[in-house]
């Protein structure tokens, strides 16, 4: 009964940890959408409320070692399809490379008490470019397994997005076309991840 009663307390407390933990996330992803909004002179909930009533996904990655790390990948380059995302990196291991100047991958080490944040596809198309989307992959390492945690933050499926109509009104093209969220989610993989950037199909019209 001792072992029974323990194994439960710790399931609970890893629980308790879990939804405290996912909790804070949504409410530190609001935060900067709302900050991302002033910054493109938008009101504060302008995204968020564009967004619609946002599902948050979690994935924790694990990566074995692996003894030729220059012949795979933990995950291929790729953009995230989604609006932001936070990382909490393995705090020993080193894996997150992102891509500088279109070219150059460059490592992102883990650091004490941070998150990583990456923004999506959505928040690219919303800004009308203005932010971008990052390219990024995860790379595996011969001496040492890792772990991540990975929230995602995701607009309603049926949420209309495009370039916020102030960013576009003195004469400047709308870069992308209006679409739903749950076209595309279909598109982005209904591909390879490491094609040309998604975006690219749901380039505005008026731009040809």
């Amino acid at each position: 009964m001792f072992h029974v009663n323990m194994c439960l307390e710790y399931t609970q407390t890893v629980g308790e940890i879990i939804s405290t933990y996912c909790r804070e996330v949504r409410l530190l992803g609001l935060r900067l959408l709302g900050l991302i909004s002033l910054s493109l002179g938008l009101e504060e909930d302008y995204i968020e409320k564009v967004l619609g009533e946002q599902e948050q996904h979690m994935a924790v990655n694990y990566y074995p070692q692996c003894p030729e790390p220059d012949l795979t990948y933990g995950l291929p380059k790729h953009t995230d399809p989604n609006a932001i995302t936070i990382l909490l990196q393995d705090p020993k291991v080193s894996g997150l490379q992102v891509l500088k100047d279109g070219n150059h991958w460059i490592a992102v080490n883990p650091r004490p008490n941070a998150l990583v944040i990456n923004l999506g596809d959505q928040l690219q198309a919303l800004s009308n470019g203005a932010y971008k989307s990052v390219w990024h992959r995860a790379v595996v390492n011969a001496a040492q397994e890792r772990m991540s945690v990975a929230s995602f933050l995701c607009p309603c499926n049926s949420s209309v997005i495009g370039p916020a109509p102030s960013l576009v009104a003195h004469g400047d093209a709308p870069v992308y076309r209006s679409y739903t969220y749950d076209e595309y989610y279909k598109k982005f993989w209904s591909r390879n991840l490491d094609q040309e950037h998604c975006l690219e199909l749901f380039r505005s019209s008026q731009l040809h």
